[in-house]
């Protein structure tokens, strides 16, 4: 099937601007929505590029796919139709100023387009690199083996153990349990919370749970619906799902003194110890078996400990912790190193695997591995939990989008075994070879028209990835499918005035995850696998601020460097969601204050609805906004008074609630609430200033409560109009009334 080809539209000076796909009443947010459905259940199997490394708030490459076509190309577009055909964006230079996972750059690349990614985090950007640039498959083969002869067998045989009838066998994990002394008669205490520390992740299939006896210590099965279990070995009664830990508390089972937990970790003036108190194994017969850790087993661990100390020229982190939104937690519990992070046993293991991937010749292969071996920190720590079986059996330190103590944590086998998770030599097969596979011939994910609900892979829609690789704007512009990728501030882009065509993106949101924080435990490590210097990523150019003024400004300065390379024609596409009005205050006097004006808002669906930062919310958003805007210079709309607008945009957002809702699913209110704080940033945002939106947004504040509950019944919101139209514009809108609003002249 031939391509179909969106060339570079060509403005003329003082025509009027014709509107994009994107900036259409109809644009099928809702087919859009059912392919992000289908992606999101399994988007690292269906877009492995965007994961061989972790970074947060991933979003969906079918979404920006689209929205990359739809803003490229002309009004009446059918899109739907084309998102099923393969489509290419010539000429057109693509810019995301807050890269993260690479996910705009490499849509935009696989697309036929020119495309520039920068983020001031070099761990997103090491990682765009990888999946992006020049990888060559046997090179990438040739370094793997070098590392894997030095390795695998000193690696593996720190897990060597044996099985109960003594027989060799060798540990898949290791389970430990943290202790922390009693505050009244200094007894370490096991931070257990429940005897049960193993379970299958389809309990009422596989209903066999494992538990450890209080008593003796003796790991046995049980039933997930026992409430009480019998130890075979002491014959100790106990509560299954009991421990001497609720909550934040503990009760101590020698004095019976009850204590806080963060009390007794801050006396403690050191990172708490851990138990090793059970292992599952895989024995010579390839079978499972969880068994209760033996004298030695500790021994072994000892042994590890004591290399560590001997092996002087390993190089481990000299990162220290910096105190921090995301970082709090743990330093209350006295980690102050990013070493601290891992146990003894772990810091052998990676220190030689680091050192392994330091001695490869320097190219695209040995960063690909130390992609790799970065991304494989985020299992083998003190913050990774059991998942249990049935699903990767390693809960990765990031689930909770936090650094939150564990008190159960999971040692896994570093280098891995054919059935191990969150290993190297798995990662390996599972991340970057999948990536490979993927970049040779990328398929995108649509509905079945036999099944919509289900899922087909169609190949061959867009381009191979993997273009020429660049980290400043060449002398005479990008070339062909050219990649620029750079560790640099958003607001130095470092490019030519009107030199963009779009800039599509997704920023970081204000008060949630603060991603160099947490990035740092990540680029702690990069000196021991890559020689260069240690340091924080954390820097003052970071959009992330937990004050709403602070982020907007941040922001407004960065977007002011995409309207500076923007061509007048050109469009600004922004993905967002935040759950709090001061968000969208915060987000629309950015815009405003950058010099652009919303034309257009479309909900679209968001990453997996099971996530756990949603299912633990009151009011979960399972929607993103696309957040469509030009240079207000080029937005000839009338400002509405603020009633009107209220009433208009309550009117837009109740239209696609029912559309949503017709063709995917109910929106919660939270949902709604997004939906029509979007709708406020289309109806408010022309002619006004940005102090002006944020007094206009102030007053729809107080009759949101109603409207939420017209969107969530797709009811038209009730006003009239006519209302509407008597009432006047606040005071500060009236100076913006009489702004000279002149056409400016076009680059082409």
């Amino acid at each position: 099937m031939e391509p179909l080809v969106i060339p570079r539209t060509k403005h003329r000076v003082f025509d009027p601007m014709p509107p994009r796909a994107i900036e259409q009443d109809d644009f099928p947010f809702e087919a859009l929505s059912e392919m992000a459905e289908l992606e999101s259940w399994r988007k690292e199997i269906h877009r492995p590029i965007y994961h061989v490394h972790k970074w947060w708030a991933q979003r969906l490459g079918s979404v920006f796919r689209a929205a990359l076509i739809a803003a490229a190309a002309p009004g009446r577009f059918n899109l739907e139709e084309a998102l099923s055909q393969p489509v290419r964006l010539d000429g057109h230079v693509v810019l995301d100023p807050f890269l993260g996972s690479g996910t705009i750059a490499g849509e935009a690349h696989k697309l036929g387009a020119r495309a520039v990614g920068l983020d001031i985090n070099p761990v997103a950007i090491r990682a765009a690199r990888v999946a992006l640039g020049p990888l060559s498959a046997p090179d990438l083969e040739e370094a793997y083996a070098q590392v894997r002869d030095e390795c695998e067998q000193p690696l593996r045989s720190l897990h060597a153990t044996r099985d109960s009838g003594g027989r060799e066998a060798e540990a898949l994990y290791w389970f430990w349990v943290k202790q922390l002394p009693c505050l009244h008669c200094h007894t370490p205490v096991d931070l257990f919370s429940t005897r049960v520390f193993a379970a299958h992740a389809y309990a009422k299939r596989h209903p066999t749970v494992h538990a450890s006896c209080p008593g003796c210590g003796h790991v046995f099965p049980a039933d997930h619906s026992d409430r009480e279990a019998t130890c075979p070995e002491c014959k100790l009664t106990f509560a299954l799902r009991e421990g001497p830990v609720q909550r934040g508390n503990a009760t101590c089972p020698h004095c019976q003194g009850r204590f806080r937990l963060a009390d007794a970790a801050r006396a403690l003036g050191k990172p708490p110890p851990h138990r090793l108190f059970a292992k599952l194994i895989l024995d010579v017969d390839g079978g499972k078996r969880y068994l209760p850790a033996t004298e030695a087993d500790r021994e072994l661990y000892a042994r590890a400990e004591a290399q560590l100390a001997e092996e002087a020229d390993l190089l481990l982190p000299t990162l220290p912790i910096e105190s921090g939104h995301n970082t709090r937690q743990i330093l209350t519990y006295n980690y102050r190193h990013w070493r601290d992070a891992f146990n003894a046993r772990q810091l052998l293991g990676l220190g030689r695997l680091a050192g392994a991937i330091r001695g490869l010749a320097e190219g695209p292969a040995r960063e690909a591995l130390g992609v790799l071996f970065s991304g494989t920190l985020e299992f083998n720590n003190l913050f990774a939990t059991y998942k249990g079986e049935g699903t990767g059996a390693v809960r990765h330190m990031f689930s909770h989008h936090i650094l939150k103590p564990e008190h159960r944590p999971l040692e896994a086998n570093l280098w891995g075994t054919p059935k191990s998770s969150g290993a190297f030599s798995t990662a390996f097969q599972r991340r970057l070879i999948k990536a490979l596979e993927y970049r040779e011939r990328p398929f995108e994910v649509l509905p079945d028209p036999k099944a919509p609900k289900r899922s087909r892979k169609v190949f061959d829609l867009t381009l191979p990835v993997g273009g020429e690789l660049f980290d400043a704007w060449p002398k005479g512009g990008l070339p062909s499918r050219g990649l620029l990728l750079a560790a640099r501030d958003g607001r130095d882009s470092g490019l030519p005035a009107r030199s963009v065509d779009l800039v599509v993106t997704d920023p970081p949101y204000f008060d949630n995850v603060h991603y160099s924080e947490l990035a740092d435990f990540f680029e702690a490590w990069t000196p021991t696998w890559s020689g260069r210097a240690s340091r924080t990523t954390r820097q003052p150019g970071e959009v992330q601020d937990v004050d709403p003024q602070r982020f907007s400004d941040k922001l407004r300065v960065v977007l002011s460097e995409c309207a500076r390379v923007l061509k007048e024609d050109g469009l600004l596409v922004m993905s967002y969601h935040h759950a709090r009005d001061e968000g969208w205050r915060a987000v629309g006097r950015a815009l405003l204050g950058a010099g652009f004006s919303v034309t257009e808002a479309h909900p679209v669906k968001a990453e997996l609805s099971r996530a756990t930062p949603k299912s633990q919310s009151k009011a979960p958003i399972d929607i993103d906004v696309l957040i469509v805007a030009r240079k207000a210079v080029c937005d000839d709309r009338a400002p509405l008074p603020a009633a009107r607008a209220l009433s208009e945009a309550a009117d837009r957002a109740a239209r696609r609630a029912a559309r949503y809702r017709a063709r995917i699913r109910p929106l919660s209110a939270g949902d709604a609430r997004v939906l029509l704080a979007a709708q406020l940033l289309v109806t408010l945002s022309p002619g006004r200033s940005p102090e002006a939106l944020v007094e206009a947004l102030t007053w729809t504040e107080t009759q949101m409560t109603p409207l939420v509950r017209a969107v969530l019944d797709a009811a038209p919101a009730t006003e009239s109009t006519e209302e509407a139209e008597q009432l006047p514009l606040f005071a500060s809108d009236l100076d913006t009334t009489a702004r000279q609003r002149q056409r400016p002249n076009s680059d082409d």
